[in-house]
């Protein structure tokens, strides 16, 4: 009854299988899984939200509850991993993409890969110009999402990058702040061609578009 607890929230669905450091420590019902601490173990770094054999999530946890304390784990639009303690780091670091299988990314106009195993990493130069925007084309289903990109990672680190995942549907004092102010994603569409994803993109879309032409 005294144990630290924490509470996992996640809005895509119930039956997601819920690890903390690899260890499976049950499922999402009703929104959300409550995990107990333990206090003889190190305290958990990260957990990974899985559907079936696909990686959904990975949020990181600062710290351990204290007796009787509950901390809340709310899903975000991206995640920051620093690199590892003593880890040798240069200039590079990286954007970690979670779709579905198949969806070929392109970050800034350029083609950087094919998204397999629900991720796609792609290397960037951390010392340059942050990049605008990443676009998911699927030509089998004939759509494209346009999603602006988080800041750049840390040299060595990792930004983990999730367009599918629903954040808090309701404002808590639980959330990071960036949550909200993240740049919304365009929803999926259509794409019989090239320039009717840039129409259903929007004006905004469109105009700097022929800027950047």
């Amino acid at each position: 009854m005294n144990t630290g607890r924490y509470v996992v929230h996640w809005f895509n669905g119930d039956g997601a299988e819920v690890f903390f450091d690899g260890e499976f420590r049950g499922m999402i019902a009703d929104t959300e899984l409550v995990v107990a601490a333990d206090p003889a173990a190190p305290p958990a770094r990260k957990y990974t939200v899985r559907d079936g054999d696909r990686l959904m999530y990975t949020g990181f946890i600062e710290r351990a509850p204290a007796t009787g304390e509950t901390i809340d784990l709310f899903p975000q639009r991206y995640q920051v991993e620093q690199p590892a303690p003593g880890a040798e780091v240069n200039e590079t670091g990286w954007y970690l993409i979670y779709e579905p299988d198949g969806e070929e990314i392109y970050i800034d106009n350029t083609f950087v890969g094919v998204v397999e195993g629900g991720t796609l990493r792609v290397a960037v130069n951390t010392t340059l110009p942050p990049p605008e925007e990443f676009v998911c084309r699927n030509k089998d289903r004939g759509t494209m999402s346009r999603c602006q990109l988080p800041p750049l990672p840390p040299p060595g680190g990792t930004v983990h990058v999730y367009t599918r995942v629903q954040p808090a549907p309701h404002f808590s004092v639980s959330v990071t702040p960036n949550t909200s102010s993240l740049p919304a994603e365009t929803v999926p569409t259509p794409l019989p061609g090239f320039g009717a994803a840039v129409a259903a993109a929007g004006l905004l879309v469109a105009a700097r578009s022929l800027k950047k032409r």
